[in-house]
């Protein structure tokens, strides 16, 4: 039985998967300056993208594997699952590189966001793809013939980049915001998040443990997909209430004009209030610090804090409570989905 914790395990592995990705083209580089300067580069960029934040999506790959051979699993499939974990990881990186560009962010993970850093800001979009790309070459390396992982891993990216679109494109399908409903919001958050923060990494460690044919549960995936929909509430209410300096970011959802969850329930609790649904429209989604004060404002006298906390438990007892009628044939998958769900519950980063 492997003693350390699931991110202990994660990051002892960080060096074994970045001396994979920058050696990959070392025998070329040595003979090419300019080439050398680019991998230069681009070691930069997973140094900087990949080895902070919460690494949530990576430790849940090394606890399911866990949970699941009851903490008998051996080194090479510890060993694997980091990998995966990693994957997962560079995955996420890739998406934060091109999110942060395109809602001009300024912090990530108490530091300023990539394109911040670099001389060209759009170079940062092929930063993001070279991150994306990294998880292929460690999928080819360990997993030559896992062809399920490199199918979920397409599908969830895909999945993820649809949501992302859904995100951007949401001012100009609905170009007021009382058309920002729940209906809308869940779906987006859905294809957004919920997929790769929770499904890929439970599904990856299932894939590769002696328990795959539980990767095709559908009350399993149900389960998961709402996990992450409670995450990315939660990180709705952070990007607004949260500290920056628990958070790392500053938060921009407001100025960005985002469909929220804020956002929805203030017009949802507005519905027969026009004067003050008339000072939200006039306020949200300008970067304008007058602006958004004024819309932190209505938050507060429509006490979303509290809306929220009502929210938050609710949320958690009602999937605890699915989570133990659920049909698993699994209690090892059961105590996996609770410690994925407490260890969320009531976050502040």
């Amino acid at each position: 039985m492997n003693s350390s914790s699931s991110l202990q395990i994660l990051n002892s592995y960080y060096d074994t998967i970045i001396e994979d990705l920058v050696s990959q083209y070392s025998s070329q580089s040595s003979k090419n300056n300019s080439l050398q300067m680019v991998l230069s580069h681009f070691k930069n960029v997973l140094d900087y993208n990949i080895c902070d934040g919460k690494k949530l999506r990576g430790t849940t790959v090394i606890d399911t594997i866990r949970f699941i051979t009851s903490e008998s699993a051996d080194e090479l499939l510890l060993k694997h699952a980091a990998v995966l974990g990693w994957c997962i990881e560079l995955l996420q990186g890739a998406f934060l590189v091109a999110d942060d560009l395109m809602d001009h962010s300024l912090t990530r993970r108490d530091k300023p966001c990539w394109y911040l850093k670099v001389n060209e800001k759009e170079s940062a979009v092929n930063d993001s793809f070279y991150l994306y790309s990294c998880a292929f070459v460690l999928l080819k390396k360990y997993f030559p013939t896992n062809v399920k992982l490199y199918h979920l891993f397409s599908e969830i990216f895909q999945r993820t980049v649809i949501g992302q679109g859904l995100d951007l494109e949401t001012p100009t399908y609905l170009p007021s915001i009382d058309l920002y409903t729940e209906e809308h919001y869940y779906t987006v958050v859905t294809w957004k998040t919920a997929y790769y923060t929770i499904v890929l990494p439970i599904i990856c460690g299932l894939l590769i443990s002696p328990s795959a044919d539980l990767a095709d549960h559908s009350e399993l995936k149900s389960l998961a997909v709402d996990i992450g929909i409670y995450f990315q509430v939660q990180d709705d209410y952070l990007d607004c209430f949260g500290d920056p300096n628990k958070t790392g970011k500053i938060g921009t959802d407001i100025q960005e004009r985002k469909c929220s969850w804020l956002i929805v329930q203030a017009i949802k609790l507005l519905k027969d209030n026009d004067e003050r649904r008339e000072i939200l429209r006039n306020n949200y989604g300008y970067d304008d610090l007058t602006k958004v004060q004024c819309v932190k404002n209505i938050y507060q006298e429509l006490n979303l804090k509290e809306v929220y906390q009502q929210y938050e438990e609710k949320t958690y007892e009602d999937i605890s409570k699915r989570i133990s009628q659920a049909n698993f044939n699994s209690k090892q998958l059961e105590q996996l989905l609770k410690q994925i769900l407490d260890s969320i519950h009531s976050r502040s980063k």
